[in-house]
This record gives structure tokens, sequence and C-alpha cells, in this order.
């Protein structure tokens, strides 16, 4: 891709940063931290630290509550201290962007969406990972197969650039009983949910629900656009593929949900995470697609009492069996150019995603995107859904790691909330986006 201007790329992170500071997705980024510190005793301290002090960046909440229980752990194995910044949310992208795109000294190793790495990098704000990897030293903890494909959401033009962390997807939630009673087995397909959720629409219930909420419409419809096979564009060729057959099948599909369908709620277009939650929370609907998330809340009584013991969830169905596609999100651990301590900060990091680390982080209430990690007997026994999770690693697609990527998100929440609301056929809806995206390629010197 091309690299422009320092004072372009800053300008372009003002705008996607400032659009991410609250988050990738419209859910929570990981379920509530442990109220007792799990997992293995710690080796003993070594003597001398090995390393000088790496001061790493997190936002406030469950990461910066969890980095501080697994980096006690490092520095008690390792010797290597760790000082943790703890920065609020609301002010977290801004401040990474002064200190990275900056060029300050300030981190050895920050939290940051996958979303934000193409224009730091572009920027020169983030350091490749290459040099370190197999090369730091003989006690590497690092095996890429396990991080994989969350390696490639953090990868600019063939260069690793951050370890994955927090990597979730979506889950089909569905009504176990109700599903029984129809004498309905959980869908495998598309198809067959479209036909569960007819059967399973009543009077005071609807089979499905979806959340088409202007803000968040992408994040719902990206479970359904992959399902079914679409593409935004050639990743090679940056050709704009949106409006082909599969990217209209899909948004056909979606808006027919509604408006030809009817196995979904009127309202659907004021829906967005939480108003998908309640749906299934009241018994207001037997299926829906939500960020895996909202399993905790859903499996809990105290929280979730008319569903809790009857919901179960599985894989968001494709549109082929087998063929499997969903949306996900991805944060990551990246250390700056401009760090003093590179190698500290490169090895804590290493340590908190392939090494021991990423099975504290997920004991502790994170979502590690190590597979090794996520299906570990212990933490599968503390948080099942993670035995999936590690399954569906292969098959998630994140938004585009791109500088303009808002752009390409804003043209999809259009079009999908365009087609849902009847306001344009889904053929006009894709073929506006393809325009919008094609235009947002050329912006980013992307595409000619």
């Amino acid at each position: 891709m091309s690299r422009r201007g320092l004072m372009s790329i800053a300008a372009t992170l003002a705008v996607v940063l400032s659009a991410c500071s609250s988050g990738a997705s419209p859910s929570p980024s990981a379920p509530a931290p442990a109220t007792t510190e799990p997992g293995a005793s710690a080796a003993p301290a070594a003597s001398t630290a090995v390393l000088p002090q790496a001061r790493v960046a997190v936002w406030s909440g469950p990461e910066a509550d969890n980095l501080r229980k697994v980096a006690a752990q490092y520095t008690a194995e390792t010797g290597n201290p760790i000082e943790i910044e703890e920065i609020a949310r609301d002010g977290y992208s801004d401040k990474l962007k002064t200190a990275i795109v900056g060029g300050s000294a300030d981190f050895d190793a920050v939290y940051l969406s996958a979303d934000w790495v193409p224009a730091f990098v572009a920027a020169d704000g983030l350091a490749p990972l290459d040099e370190f990897i197999n090369g730091a030293d003989a006690a590497s903890f690092l095996n890429l197969d396990d991080l994989q494909p969350g390696v490639s959401n953090l990868t600019v033009d063939g260069k690793i650039y951050g370890f994955p962390s927090e990597g979730d997807t979506a889950w089909l939630f569905y009504r176990k009983d109700l599903l029984s009673a129809a004498g309905i087995q959980p869908p495998t397909t598309m198809a067959e949910m479209l036909a569960a959720a007819k059967k399973l629409t009543t009077s005071d219930r609807y089979g499905l629900v979806i959340g088409n909420k202007v803000d968040e419409a992408w994040w719902d419809f990206m479970h359904y656009f992959w399902a079914f096979g679409g593409q935004l564009f050639d990743p090679n060729t940056y050709e704009v593929t949106v409006n082909n057959a599969a990217g209209v099948k899909a948004l056909t599909f979606y808006s027919d949900l509604l408006r030809t369908d009817k196995v979904v709620s009127p309202d659907v277009t004021t829906y967005g995470y939480n108003e998908i939650m309640t749906a299934l929370q009241q018994d207001k609907a037997a299926m829906g697609v939500e960020w895996m998330a909202a399993t905790k809340d859903l499996q809990d009584c105290t929280k979730s009492p008319k569903i809790c013991d009857q919901i179960a969830y599985e894989f968001v169905p494709p549109d082929v069996a087998g063929q499997f596609g969903f949306g996900g999100s991805s944060w990551g651990w990246s250390v700056p150019t401009a760090s003093a301590n590179k190698l500290a900060g490169y090895k804590f990091i290493e340590w908190l995603v392939g090494g021991p680390g990423a099975k504290q982080w997920a004991l502790n209430g994170g979502i590690p995107s190590n597979t090794k990690a996520l299906s570990d007997p212990e933490v599968v026994a503390q948080v099942p859904q993670f035995e999936l999770l590690a399954k569906a690693m292969p098959y998630r697609h994140i938004s585009p790691l791109l500088t303009t990527a808002d752009q390409l998100i804003n043209a999809m929440a259009e079009a999908s909330t365009a087609a849902v609301t009847g306001a344009k056929t889904p053929q006009q809806a894709m073929d506006d986006a393809a325009v919008k995206i094609q235009a947002a390629l050329k912006e980013g010197g992307y595409a000619k």
C-alpha cells in the first residue's frame, strides 16, 4: 500500500481512532475477571532482572485488572519488571495516537485494536516483531501456529506488528426447549435457520432477532455477509466485490427476515447488542446471532431467569453446509517504534500471548487468541465456550485493516439499513456501497 505523510496519517488516525475509542464492536470486550487468582503456582523469581523494566499501556477496565495479575506472575517467573499504565477508555485512543504517531518513548508495549494497526504502521509508529520472533533468545515461548490466523489480523505488508488478544466472534443462540418441542434440530445452514424461525414464530414470540440500529448495523449484518461467502474487495487487486452475487444474496436474505419472511420484530431497525440480548432474555425471540460476550449473561439465571437453563449456542450457520464464515473483532499487543526497551516489551507480550500468560489471561476473564489456551481443560472447565472459539478461529473475518476502514464500515452499515427499511433494494444498496468503498480505497492509496 502507498505511504502518505505523517500529517496525513495523523489526520486519518484522528477519525479512525476516535471512532473506535469505545471498542471495536458493540459487544463487551471480555467476561468479568475472576475473583480469585487461578492457575498454577509461579516459578521462583530470578534474583536479578534479566531485562530492563517494560512500560505497558492498557485501557481501564477488565483488561487492566487482568494485566496486573498476569504481569505479577511474569515478573515472579522471569525477574523482569513490568510497569502498567492504565489509561481511561474514553481517552485511550488519543493517548496512544499522541505517543505512537508523535514518536514518544513512553511505552514499550501497547494494547490496541487491529483496526488501528495499518495507520500506525503507515506513520512508522510500530516496530515489526519479526526481528525478535524465534531470535530473541533460546527460551522463546512462541509458536505462531497457536496464534493463527490471529497474527494475520496484525500483519501489514508481510510483517507482523502485534500478537492477538480478545479475538471474539458471534454464536447462533437458540432455545433447546423450543426447538425440541417443534421437532427441529439446531440449524446447520441459513436455509435451515430460516425454516426453523418460520416454524417458531408465534403471536408472542419471533423465531429470530437481528439488530439493525444504524451505528451497529454492520456488526450484526457482517455475520450473515460472510456466512454467504461475501467479500468486500479482492485482497490482492482491491477490486470491489461487495455487490457480487454472494453479497447481494446475503443482504437479500437478511432484509427479507423482516420484509418478506416476517420472522423478526418490526422494531429491529432500533435494535443493537442490548436490544438483541433483551429479546432473548425476555423470551421474545427463539434464536438470535449475538456476540459471544452475551453467553455468560444469557446462561446466568439471576440475569436471564426465563431462558438461562434452555439457551444453547453453535457456529453461525453458513449458506452452504460446512463452509463457515462469520464476523469477529481482534485486539493485540504491539511494540512502538520509539520504545527504548523493545526487547523487554517484546518478551513480555510473547509470554503473555504465546506462553503461560495466555492461560492465566483466560482464567482471569480475558479472551486469549491462543488455541492451546482456549482448549486447555482447566480453561474450558471455567469458560466452556472457549472450546468452540478455538474451533471458530479459522473462520472469523474482521473488518478491513485499512487506514480508511471506518469509511468501509459506514458504507456497509448504510447498505444494511437501506435494504432492511426498504429504502433501497439489496442490489441498489450494495451497488451504492461499492461506489463508497471504491472511493475509500482510492483515498487510502490502495486502489487507483
